[in-house]
C-alpha cells in the first residue's frame, strides 16, 4: 500500500479513492432500490448517492494517506538510521557487520577470495585539539566521500567507530590491494579539508587479511587478522599499509 501512495501521490490517490466511493455509493444505492423497489427517479437517486461520499471521501482519505505517508517517511529515516552513519553516510558497524558475514558465507559455497582493509587516520586527535571537533568532523565525512568514490559497488565500506573504517574487497587477492590503497592515497592528497581556509593534512594506517577459501575462517578470524596488521602499522611509524602474515599473528 505504501508503494502505492508513493508512486500515484497523495493528490491522485485521493481522487482514486473519491470516484471509487462515488461509483460504489451509487451502485449500492441502485441495488437497494431494485431489491425494495424504492420509486426515486433515477437521476435524483444517484445525484443523491454520489453527494455524500463526494464530502466525506476526499477528507477522510487526505488525513489517512497523510498518517501513511508520515509513517512511512518515518519509518525510512529509521532504516537509514540504523544502516548508514549520520556523520559519513558509509554503512555503520551494525550494518557492516551484518553485510560482511552475507557475503562470507557467500564465498564459503563460491570459493572466492576475498580481503578486509582495517583503516585508521593517523592522529587523529591532534587534528581535533588542533582544529577543533568541528574540523575532526569534516576530515571524517571528507574520507567518508572518498571511500565511496574509491570502492567498487560490490565491496562494502563502513565506519567501525570513531576514526576507524573498514572496507570488504570483494573477490580480491591481497596483492591487488596495493593499486586500490595507493588511489586512496591520491585521492586524500588531492581532497584535502580545509578549517577556515587552512588545509588539514592527515594519513592512514592500513592493516590487510585475506581470506583463504581452503580454510575454516570467520569473517572475524579475518576482521581480526587485518586489525593485528593495523597495529603493526600504526607501531612501525604509521602512514603506511601491512598485510597480515603469520609472523605479525606471532608477535
Amino acid at each position: 500500500m505504501r508503494l502505492v501512495v508513493r508512486r500515484l501521490g497523495r493528490v491522485k490517490l485521493m481522487l482514486i479513492i473519491t470516484a471509487i466511493s462515488v461509483v460504489m455509493a451509487v451502485i449500492l444505492n441502485l441495488l437497494i432500490s431494485y431489491i425494495f423497489n424504492y420509486q426515486t427517479p433515477l437521476t435524483q437517486s444517484m445525484l443523491r448517492a454520489a453527494i455524500i461520499p463526494l464530502i466525506i471521501a476526499p477528507v477522510v482519505s487526505w488525513y489517512l494517506l497523510g498518517l501513511l505517508l508520515d509513517l512511512d517517511k518515518l519509518e525510512e529515516e529509521m532504516n537509514k538510521l540504523a544502516t548508514y552513519d549520520d556523520l559519513t553516510g558509509l554503512y555503520n558497524r551494525r550494518a557492516l557487520f551484518k553485510s560482511c558475514h552475507l557475503l562470507h558465507r557467500l564465498t564459503v559455497r563460491t570459493k572466492e577470495t576475498y580481503c578486509v582493509v582495517i583503516i585508521d587516520l593517523d592522529f587523529f586527535k591532534k587534528i581535533n585539539d588542533k582544529y577543533g571537533h568541528a574540523a575532526g568532523d569534516t576530515v571524517l565525512k571528507s574520507f567518508g566521500a572518498i571511500l565511496k568514490k574509491v570502492t567498487r559497488d560490490c565491496d562494502i565500506a563502513g565506519r567501525l567507530g570513531g576514526e576507524e573504517f573498514c572496507i570488504y574487497l570483494s573477490n580480491t587477492q591481497q596483492d591487488q590491494v596495493g593499486p586500490i590503497v595507493e588511489r586512496l592515497n591520491d585521492e586524500i592528497q588531492n581532497n584535502l579539508p580545509k578549517c577556515d581556509d587552512t588545509q588539514i593534512n592527515y594519513t592512514i594506517s592500513l592493516g590487510v587479511a585475506e581470506n583463504k577459501p581452503d580454510l575454516e575462517m570467520s569473517f572475524e578470524d579475518i576482521l581480526n587478522k587485518a586489525d593485528i596488521a593495523l597495529y603493526a602499522a600504526k607501531n612501525s611509524g604509521r602512514n603506511r599499509m601491512l598485510i597480515y602474515s603469520d609472523e605479525l599473528g606471532n608477535k
